[in-house]
């Protein structure tokens, strides 16, 4: 990197430090048409490259939230997936090419589509009906990627330069998720009364660094008893659970941790919607993009520059005992080690535990280690 550069880079870095935040919801401009959403009408603007949309109303209704847009003549709304809205009669969702579809014959239509990826336990043809459809919107290089994070993740990553190995999502399928509480179906390690809900989001690098978690490659996880899990379920569809929509799921190849690209962000939700900035990556060091005081994380100074430790270059996959695994850290001694397939047959033969949905780890000595071919 030449020194111009640099030099660019850190006056942006200072520039932005000495701006006072702005909420996300504030820096994009709003083309306010009519829409109709559950039979009714409503001025609405699209969000997330039209993945979702805002709906504005002047009167309170059931679930609209309060808008916190200075100066706006509608003092509710509410945030909603593409596919429930409707413009002058036609789903807006057909103008948008990546959006998943699925394809429509007798008794097949989406909520038979979505009531299979909430059944465990497929048989063949319905697995080839969830392939088919996530394969109508496959993960492409530069997709914008998120996975819930919690406070004492956050300080975790201001450390060491990684993407959390485990599950992830792509932002245009889970846009419309904007409050602690809608959110929780994410991983579900947020706790009812949170106010604040964070994530991490990066664009991916290479869609083969992810996988659909989906049996029987990722089988295990969805035998995992309660006592021995994190977070919400996994059904092995390759699908959240949901109640309303089809939520695609991605993991991380192996679970190991991928290195963090430039521009990736720490982001916060609040309950009345709003999204906000905390942090961007560059550079081996994480820039305040909100100011002290914007939310409380214990441990965290939001105001200054973080810089990263240790940056993770590739993931080291190994065995301990004839089991696959990754390398998550180590020192000469002992080395911290994560199940690339975990199963209850698994943890009972290792002994490793839960830290996040899907993530299960353990330290064991170094010198029973070996590489992986």
């Amino acid at each position: 990197m030449t020194r111009d550069l640099a030099s660019r880079r850190n006056r942006a870095a200072a520039l932005q430090q000495r701006r006072p935040a702005v909420p996300v919801d504030l820096t994009q401009p709003l083309q306010i048409v009519t829409v109709e959403w559950q039979g009714e009408k409503y001025p609405g603007a699209p969000f997330a490259e039209g993945a979702a949309w805002e709906l504005f109303s002047a009167l309170p209704r059931p679930d609209f939230l309060s808008n916190t847009r200075p100066g706006s003549e509608y003092p509710y709304r509410r945030f909603v997936h593409a596919g429930e809205v409707l413009r002058d009669g036609v789903p807006v969702a057909v103008a948008d090419d990546r959006s998943l579809t699925v394809p429509l014959g007798p008794g097949l239509d989406l909520e038979y589509v979505r009531r299979l990826t909430q059944t465990p336990h497929l048989d063949p043809a319905a697995r080839v009906l969830l392939d088919r459809v996530r394969r109508s919107s496959p993960l492409a290089a530069g997709d914008v990627l998120e996975r819930p994070v919690t406070a004492a993740q956050i300080v975790r990553l201001l450390e060491t330069a990684a993407v959390p190995g485990g599950f992830c999502y792509r932002r245009r399928d889970t846009a419309h998720l904007r409050t602690p509480a809608t959110r929780s179906a994410l991983g579900g390690e947020t706790e009812p009364g949170d106010q604040w809900a964070f994530a991490l989001r990066w664009p991916a690098l290479d869609p083969e660094d992810y996988h659909a978690p989906v049996a029987p490659d990722y089988e295990g996880l969805t035998a995992m008893p309660s006592s021995d899990r994190r977070g919400m379920p996994v059904l092995g569809t390759g699908f959240a659970i949901s109640n309303a929509h089809l939520l695609p799921e991605h993991v991380t190849a192996d679970l190991t941790d991928l290195p963090l690209p430039e521009g990736a962000k720490l982001i916060g939700y609040t309950t009345n919607g709003t999204e906000c900035e905390l942090f961007v990556y560059t550079d081996r060091q994480w820039t305040p993009l909100a100011p002290e005081g914007t939310v409380d994380l214990p441990g965290v100074e939001l105001g200054r520059v973080h810089q990263v430790r240790r940056v993770l270059r590739e993931a080291t996959r190994v065995m301990w005992k004839g089991v696959t695994g990754s390398l998550v850290d180590a020192d000469e001694d002992w080395a911290r080690f994560r199940l690339s397939r975990p199963s209850p047959e698994v943890l009972s033969r290792t002994g490793a535990e839960a830290v996040r949905r899907g993530v299960y780890e353990k330290w064991v000595s170094r010198a029973e280690i070996v590489s992986a071919i």
